[in-house]
């Protein structure tokens, strides 16, 4: 896969007189990780839809995206994203972009805020994320901006059932898509960094 990298960086960093400490679990530090071979874990995706019908012509369908994003660069920071869309009948097309959370807040304009979009029908998943690094220089930490995709491929189960003999006010019909978690690593298409 192609990986372009663009790094700008905005103000020269200054000597400090005292090192660094970086964390003993990651001892590559936050901007060590982010300028290296960089990638995103997508943990637990989840595509799961329902579709309810209460009369053959009247029908409340949703379908629901759920993930965590980690992050190598910021460990601590786990982004929780998820989506519930009823726009028939694959409900998610790539269209609209959805933020991710972090310790319960939107993620925007947090430390590592993230978005996404997906795709059902082509099973493709898009993030953005921007995160900063202080280790290197507290004074001026540098913020790193990353985009990138990957093509999913789910097990889905599809379960129909209809009522052979409805009457009003009885489901006419029910239909469940569930599918297999997925855990993949995605490398960003782009990353850019300004001091």
């Amino acid at each position: 896969m192609y990986r372009s990298i663009l790094i700008f960086l905005a103000v020269a960093q200054q000597v400090s007189s005292k090192p660094i400490e970086t964390d003993p679990r990651h001892p590559e530090g936050c901007s060590d990780t982010s300028f290296g071979d960089f990638e995103w874990t997508v943990e637990d995706f989840d595509y799961h839809a329902s579709y309810i019908f209460t009369t053959p012509a009247h029908q409340n369908s949703w379908g629901y995206v759920n993930f965590n994003l980690s992050n190598p660069a910021v460990p601590d920071l786990l982004a929780s994203c998820s989506a519930a869309s009823n726009q028939l009948s694959d409900f998610f097309y790539g269209t609209f972009e959805y933020n991710c959370t972090l310790n319960g807040e939107l993620g925007n304009p947090g430390p590592a805020p993230a978005r996404f979009t997906f795709s059902r029908p082509s099973g493709e998943l898009a993030l953005e994320q921007s995160w900063r690094c202080d280790d290197n220089d507290p004074k001026y930490p540098t913020t790193f901006s990353a985009s990138g995709q990957a093509n999913l491929t789910l097990d889905c189960t599809d379960t129909t059932w209809q009522n052979a003999n409805w009457t009003l006010g009885q489901f006419y019909s029910t239909r469940n898509v569930n599918c297999a978690l997925v855990t993949v690593d995605v490398t960003p298409s782009k990353i850019s960094a300004v001091a």
